[in-house]
């Protein structure tokens, strides 16, 4: 195999597939999906995950077409502008839907789910939350030290940013769960 062959095949292999902003436009489809006009292909569905979000929630954002097959990665949302950032912003919101606990209120652990009544922030407002974990194990964890993150049934996420903030009497309801 020629030396230039052999390079271009490692650079493929090895190519993250960034996508190029400059040439892509997002936008919300007549049924208010989020779309992808790339390269000349236009996808009328795509998905968008976070590689690290947690971590690094506006970095290496991979945009899937509704196949689920990897169309490139945005490499950081800082890049977008106006109405592409409002879009992306958007589809990863619902996507990620994560809000903050203030308060837990109550929880009650029942043939192997654990209810809790949560006082969550969204948007800055306070909001009365039901959510049911299974397998505690699993799906309440300790992210460092003082923060801890909760997955219900549904897939969603609650973040608690500060054990150490927590009112006594929600950590106290919530000691039994934390390994």
């Amino acid at each position: 195999m020629p030396a230039q062959t052999q390079t271009a095949t490692l650079a493929d292999a090895i190519d993250i597939g960034f996508l190029d902003l400059a040439k892509s436009e997002f936008f919300i489809t007549p049924g208010g999906f989020t779309g992808l006009r790339y390269k000349g292909a236009e996808h009328k569905r795509v998905s968008l995950r976070r590689a690290l979000p947690i971590g690094s929630p506006g970095s290496y954002i991979s945009v899937a077409d509704h196949e689920n097959k990897e169309i490139g990665i945005i490499k950081s949302i800082d890049a977008l502008t106006g109405k592409q950032l409002e879009i992306v912003t958007a589809e990863l919101g619902h996507r990620y839907y994560c809000p903050e606990i203030s308060e837990i209120k109550s929880v009650k652990d029942k043939l192997g789910y654990v209810y809790m009544e949560l006082t969550v922030i969204v948007d800055g407002k306070k909001h009365a939350k039901n959510c049911a974990v299974k397998d505690v194990n699993r799906n309440i964890r300790m992210l460092d030290s003082d923060r801890l993150i909760i997955f219900d049934v549904d897939g969603n996420r609650y973040l608690i940013h500060s054990l150490e903030a927590l009112d006594k009497k929600s950590l106290k309801r919530l000691e039994p769960y934390l390994f």
